[in-house]
């Protein structure tokens, strides 16, 4: 009975760091990809930003639509936000997942433990069965 337990505490042990591990790695991967997408459309709008900061020549030359500039300017802001937010989202989503992880190690380590434990009550009955053995061996013996 004592080696069931044995067995499925070592399971328990040993699968479930790898269903954590495995759910980190899908949210990083995810993250990840996140964050690509937001570097992307940052250097998109740099580039957009490069584009409307033009030389002092080509700004007198487009003064004359004064409102498609200040719709640039709005534009530009609104992204700028929204950038903002998706940094923020990331970070704290960043942070949710290393809680996780930290929880998972903490839970392992715990786990670890426990079956350190039970194997130390394992070790202490073989040796309790051997010696009983060797003490049944020894008085079949001397009825003998």
């Amino acid at each position: 009975m004592t080696k069931q337990k044995v067995i499925s505490v070592c399971m328990v042990v040993f699968v479930f760091p790898l269903v954590l591990t495995g759910c980190y790695n899908a949210e990083r991967a995810r993250l990840e990809a996140k964050l690509e997408q937001t570097e992307r459309e940052r250097d998109g709008l740099r580039t957009r930003l490069d584009a409307a900061e033009q030389s002092p020549e080509q700004a007198a030359e487009n003064a004359g639509a004064p409102g498609q500039l200040q719709q640039q300017i709005d534009e530009f802001i609104k992204v700028r936000d929204a950038l903002q937010q998706r940094e923020d989202e990331l970070t704290e989503l960043r942070q949710a997942a290393l809680t996780e992880a930290q929880t998972a190690q903490t839970l392992m380590d715990s786990f670890a433990a426990q079956l350190q434990a039970e194997m130390d009550k394992v070790n202490e009955l073989q040796n309790e069965l051997q010696r009983t053995q060797q003490a049944i061996t020894g008085l079949q013996k001397k009825l003998e």
